[in-house]
């Protein structure tokens, strides 16, 4: 993936994405803390019953934006992502669970009522105005 460095370094400078999901043509964005991986793999931690997670296990498909604005000319910077949320699989729960944990060690204490879920990236566009100027944004994947 072009840019990977740049997008890991990013994901590595922000704690919170704004997550969009669907069920029945009726759109929900919100706001959740976010950890990942280096295939830019995106986890989220919640409960099942909220209204994102169950239009997840109705429509698989998010989208996902992140943003940072340092208040001076050229300091935009952004990823628009889509792809496939999902549980995350009991074999790879451990795993994801610790890159979690790692990032949010508070994420422990709600282990009995909440969910890791993954973001399975098909698309994202990297906004940078210092690399690539102020209308352009990059697809990385």
């Amino acid at each position: 993936m072009k840019h990977r460095t740049h997008i890991l370094k990013f994901l590595g400078e922000n704690r919170l994405m704004s997550l969009a999901t669907s069920a029945g043509n009726k759109p929900w964005a919100t706001t959740v803390f976010f950890a990942y991986d280096a295939n830019c793999t995106i986890f989220f931690y919640s409960r099942e019953d909220t209204k994102h997670c169950r239009n997840i296990g109705k429509n698989p498909h998010v989208a996902v934006t992140f943003n940072q604005y340092a208040g001076k000319p050229n300091s935009i910077k952004g990823l628009q992502v889509t792809g496939r949320a999902a549980e995350v699989a009991a074999r790879e729960y451990a795993r994801c669970y610790t890159i979690f944990t790692k990032r949010y060690p508070w994420a422990k204490k709600f282990s009995g009522d909440h969910t890791l879920y993954a973001i399975h990236p098909r698309e994202i566009h990297y906004i940078d105005q210092e690399l690539f100027g102020h209308f352009f944004r990059v697809r990385m994947k």
